[in-house]
């Protein structure tokens, strides 16, 4: 993988850090007064950048080194998947944050602004109703009566939102699926 490639991936990933950061940190330090504490996720936020900037500045300096010098190359592309590396694992634990507080918030309109960051960083909810229930893709979380036998293995709700990143699942959905009364036809 090239420097220039390596410095496109952690370029977007400090500016979804940044983003989520910044968001995360305004909605967990809102006081009685305010919903979101404005300063402290600009604080958050830019510390993330200045962060980003540094990784940034070491990626730059590989691309740098003169042609001559290809002992530097295996140190800087360690270092280059390092960072990104890092900033990955921080990416992944905004967004599991994210979700986290999604999941708890008693405010509609948080929740959505949330679900609208996270689809902005790739992540997309999962949330099968009337699809027929599959355990290797949803979690029965109860069943209900089946308005008629067609509807028997059918979800009917949605009880916990599923989440996926791009390819990788990171939550199955948890559904309450239809059953007949006397159970599989």
């Amino acid at each position: 993988m090239s420097t220039s490639h390596l410095r496109l991936i952690a370029t977007v990933a400090v500016i979804a850090a940044a983003a989520a950061t910044g968001a995360v940190t305004g909605l967990l330090t809102s006081t009685a007064d305010s919903m979101f504490d404005v300063t402290a996720a600009a604080a958050a936020a830019i510390g993330v950048i200045i962060s980003g900037i540094a990784v940034l500045m070491i990626l730059g300096r590989a691309t740098s080194a003169p042609a001559a010098a290809p002992a530097h190359i295996p140190d800087t592309d360690a270092a280059a998947r390092a960072a990104i590396d890092q900033l990955s694992n921080e990416r992944r634990t905004l967004v599991n944050t994210c979700i986290y507080v999604r999941d708890r918030s008693t405010s509609q309109a948080i929740a959505d602004r949330i679900g609208t960051g996270l689809t902005e960083a790739g992540i997309t909810t999962v949330a099968p109703v009337g699809e027929r229930f599959d355990p290797t893709r949803h979690e029965a979380g109860g069943t209900t009566p089946a308005p008629d036998p067609s509807h028997d293995g059918v979800i009917a709700v949605v009880e916990t939102l599923g989440y996926n990143d791009r390819n990788t699942m990171l939550r199955n959905p948890i559904v309450t699926v239809y059953r007949n009364a006397g159970g599989h036809q």
